[in-house]
C-alpha cells in the first residue's frame, strides 16, 4: 500500500508536468523540478556538456526525460505521451 501510494504521487506528478509542457512550454522547469533533478537530468542526456547558464523551459525537460524512456525526437514525433515520461523517470530514478 505505501509503495502505491508512493507511484501514486509520482504518476500525478510527471501527468501535471506533461500537461503544462503541452500548454505552456516556456515555462522555466525549476517550477516543477529541484535544481539538482534539472541537472542531474541534464547530465544524463547530455553526457560531456557542461550545463546550460538560463534555467531550461519545462518543454525541453519533458523531452530529455522521453528520451530516456525510448522517444527519438524526431520532428515530426510531437509531444510525448506519459507513458514514455514513466519510462524515462525511472531510469533517471535507479
Amino acid at each position: 500500500m505505501r509503495y502505491l501510494a508512493v507511484m501514486s504521487v509520482v504518476a500525478w506528478r510527471l501527468f501535471m508536468i506533461t500537461l503544462i509542457a503541452r500548454t505552456e512550454p516556456d515555462t522555466p522547469c525549476t517550477e516543477f523540478l529541484s535544481d539538482p533533478e534539472w541537472k542531474i537530468l541534464f547530465r544524463t542526456v547530455n553526457k560531456g556538456k557542461s550545463l546550460p547558464e538560463k534555467v531550461p523551459a519545462i518543454g525541453e525537460v519533458i523531452i530529455w526525460i522521453a528520451r530516456l524512456g525510448g522517444f527519438l525526437a524526431r520532428k515530426s514525433d510531437g509531444m510525448p505521451g506519459t507513458l514514455t515520461l514513466w519510462r524515462g523517470w525511472k531510469r533517471v530514478r535507479i
